[in-house]
């Protein structure tokens, strides 16, 4: 049984805005690897429009290349390409890709229920990844935006290129996110130097 109950879909027309044209999906990364992830990301709580109010000012977005209204954020990922655009379906998650190699970052956001926060979150998360079959890392203590953080690595060997996934997550408000980064064993290092950089230009909407 999931750990919380399934919340709605997120209504329609808030979709996330990028600068680019987003490319065609991943080739590289594993079928199995990738449907792995994006059941981890959504199986926690189901998939809200967290509904955030405006809370910077004009113009707090106009260096981030991706704006979410959606899942209430902005960055800046240079380099990296949002596929939802591309998609004909409406993904439960946003989700960027790195061309060059078919590394992939997803971001979703799920509303907390009374009583719950980071410790609750983070733990069914890892519950869930583990009832999977899949070994999670150890738990480390950091900060994103200015707010607590948590994040843990894990490894997805199902395929034919073992993928290397980090995931972190963070509470704000009524709200948590979750954020992963997927890429290749070989190439994960230099992925996660990037995902740092744009986890640094990150902006509560």
């Amino acid at each position: 049984m999931d750990p919380y109950p399934t919340l709605p879909p997120p209504p329609p027309g808030g979709e996330s805005e990028i600068e680019e044209v987003a490319p065609q999906g991943p080739t590289r990364s594993a079928g199995k690897a990738v449907a792995v992830v994006a059941g981890l990301l959504i199986v926690l709580a189901g998939v809200v429009a967290v509904g955030i109010w405006w809370l910077g000012g004009p113009g707090v977005c106009d260096q981030s290349t991706v704006e979410s209204s959606r899942f209430g954020y902005c960055v800046a990922a240079p380099g990296w390409e949002l596929t939802n655009e591309a998609t004909q379906s409406t993904l439960p998650y946003d989700e960027l890709i790195k061309p060059a190699d078919a590394s992939t970052m997803r971001i979703i956001a799920i509303q907390l229920q009374t009583g719950q926060g980071l410790n609750e979150v983070v733990q069914a998360a890892r519950d869930v990844a583990s009832q999977d079959g899949v070994k999670v890392g150890d738990v480390v203590d950091r900060r994103v935006a200015g707010v607590p953080a948590v994040q843990w690595d894990f490894v997805l060997d199902g395929g034919q290129v073992e993928q290397q996934v980090r995931e972190i997550v963070f509470v704000r408000g009524d709200a948590a996110w979750r954020v992963q980064l997927q890429a290749d064993s070989e190439g994960f290092d230099t992925r996660v130097a990037e995902f740092e950089d744009i986890l640094r230009t990150w902006t509560f909407r």
